[in-house]
């Protein structure tokens, strides 16, 4: 019988508590914004004229700074409760487009369109709950809305950015593509300006498409962007960006990233991603950097890629505790991978997202690694025998998957509802590697069924039942899981892995640990062997034993005496 450990270490939390406040960097101005309107040099300090304060190193507007040294350095917004309507629009990227060489000049200016941040800046809202950041209209005309916040500098001597962006919602931004016209010596070929990150964009985000008007469908994904945004980004600047309890909402993007756009070194924790759209690539984050998501949910974006999350270029993405739900997009409804990217996940739940096409939870053709994951009840569309919604893989050169502890379950596929087949695993194209480290547990055989043969270490379970709930969010969880039933075969049948001593919901894994990314919180004894205690049913909810009230009340007798000798020998 697996135990429960419910002893709070009150210690461990203060000692967190203490690192987290000694790596605040010291501040050295501090604007608090008194006014939830978007104005330019009004007598309140509104956001736009703070974000313009910290970027001049001086006050602007109604903005009067707390200094304690001077600007430039670590300088901080504060933004009460209220929600802030961002109403001055103005684009500030814009084309050459002469003789459709397409190069893109953007020359930041937050007096209009997005609040540009070029300075080392934390902008700390009350709460995600409480502060929010909008766009005020249902604007269809890209020269009068905007995204939220770009992060960008364009000083072509060394620099550092560093952005903390914590306790806010920032909604309804929108970037439109702008129609350049066909290229006269080519009429085929139309062209427009395009700008990356419905709400948030970091670093360069804004080309010149071209689009083969001979090609079906609204774009030509082999056309791709002729250039990309100058100014003095090439090296220049380095960029980190830290979000904390924040939520990206119902914001798009006639380019990639509808909800945001990062192209430079991310921490992201408890954030909340859902609801965007984009054109093209990354429904709710169009990632091109080394990036770390912590404790966070994807959920109802879409895309032609990725509809909760594409990642391209060469780097490393890890994602833990975090939840991809009701995603859609052509390809990887939840996550799309290119090649050159390593993505690690660990207690994550990919559930219910759609595959127009194939790969309704994960489409890789990069490396991705997978251990405590529950990939459930993703539905593709596609009808080839070897397509996967689950997990797809178009393989190419780097292209790796591992599995361990992975719980795989009802992912479907098919064009026709009523005749969809279960279908865990697949790949389209030939090549890639695919290795088991074993304790693997799919409700199918298409696992382990020639040609694709991934699931073939001693410890896999294929074709069985797992027996898992529906999504939920399943205390103590911050984000939901798919909790394991009664009689589950991947209970006590996972393998531990140093350094993973929780599951998504921080629940302590045992020594020999579940499948998937959920962990059954079981009994505690009361040490007399009695097998008294609290014990956890499948919902996650205590009955309280009053075995302990005797147990706890002679704990509480004892220390009273104890305090009451004390009190005595000192007097």
């Amino acid at each position: 019988m697996k135990k429960l450990n419910r002893h709070l270490k009150p210690s461990l939390l203060a000692v967190a508590f203490l690192a987290a406040v000694a790596s605040i960097p010291s501040q050295a101005a501090t604007l608090t914004v008194s006014t939830v309107a978007d104005t330019v040099g009004g007598a309140a300090c509104s956001l736009r004229d703070a974000v313009r304060s910290v970027n001049a190193g001086s006050d602007q507007g109604g903005c009067t700074a707390v200094v304690t040294e001077a600007y430039g350095t670590n300088d901080t917004i504060t933004l009460p409760a209220g929600t802030y309507l961002l109403s001055l629009g103005g684009l500030d990227e814009t084309p050459t487009t002469a003789d459709y060489t397409a190069t893109v000049s953007n020359v930041p200016n937050a007096s209009i369109g997005d609040l540009d941040l070029m300075k080392s800046v934390r902008i700390i809202g009350a709460g995600s709950g409480t502060t929010r950041v909008e766009w005020a209209a249902a604007e269809t005309d890209p020269t009068k809305t905007d995204r939220i916040f770009h992060i960008y500098n364009t000083e072509i001597v060394a620099n550092t950015v560093n952005v903390t962006i914590q306790g806010l919602t920032l909604a309804s931004g929108k970037t439109f593509q702008v129609d350049l016209g066909t290229d006269p010596a080519n009429t085929i070929m139309h062209y427009y300006l395009r700008r990356a990150g419905g709400a948030l964009a970091l670093g360069a985000a804004a080309n010149v498409v071209a689009v083969n008007t001979t090609l079906s469908g609204t774009d030509n994904a082999n056309s791709g962007g002729l250039g990309g945004s100058t100014g003095g980004e090439s090296g220049a600047t380095t960029y980190t960006l830290a979000l904390s309890d924040v939520v990206v909402d119902s914001s798009s993007a006639q380019g990639d990233g509808g909800g945001l756009y990062i192209a430079a070194q991310t921490n992201a924790q408890n954030v909340v991603v859902r609801n965007n759209t984009s054109m093209t690539n990354g429904g709710g984050l169009y990632n091109e950097a080394n990036t770390t998501i912590t404790n966070s949910t994807f959920s109802g974006n879409t895309a032609e890629g990725g509809g909760g999350f594409f990642a391209t270029g060469s780097n490393t993405v890890s994602i833990s505790g975090t939840t991809l739900s009701g995603n859609q997009a052509v390809g990887g409804g939840a996550l799309s991978t290119r090649s050159g990217v390593t993505v690690n996940m660990v207690n994550s739940t990919i559930s219910g997202n759609i595959g127009i096409d194939v790969g309704a939870g994960i489409y890789s053709n990069g490396a991705v690694n997978l251990n405590f994951v529950t990939i459930a009840k993703n539905i593709s569309s596609a009808d080839s025998p070897n397509a996967g919604s689950g997990i797809n893989l178009f393989p190419a050169g780097g292209t790796a998957l591992t599995l361990k502890n992975v719980l795989l379950e009802g992912n479907l596929t098919g064009s026709d509802p009523l005749l969809r087949t279960s279908a865990n695993c697949g790949k389209t194209g030939s090549g890639g590697t695919v290795t088991s480290q074993g304790h693997n547990l799919s409700s199918d055989a298409s696992c382990n069924t020639s040609p694709i043969l991934w699931l073939t270490d001693t410890t896999d379970k294929n074709n069985l039942d797992p027996k898992i709930d529906v999504l939920a969010l399943n205390s103590p969880g911050l984000t939901q899981t798919h909790a394991l039933l009664p009689g589950s075969p991947a209970l006590a049948a996972g393998l531990a892995t140093a350094g993973v001593t929780t599951d998504q919901r921080g629940v302590t894994r045992d020594a020999t640990p579940d499948i998937g990314a959920y962990e059954v919180r079981t009994a505690v004894t009361s040490g007399g062997g009695g097998g008294g205690g609290c014990t956890i049913n499948p919902n996650g909810n205590a009955a309280f034993d009053p075995g302990l009230l005797g147990l706890l009340g002679a704990a509480m007798a004892g220390l009273f005496l104890r305090r009451r000798r004390q009190l005595a020998a000192r007097r």
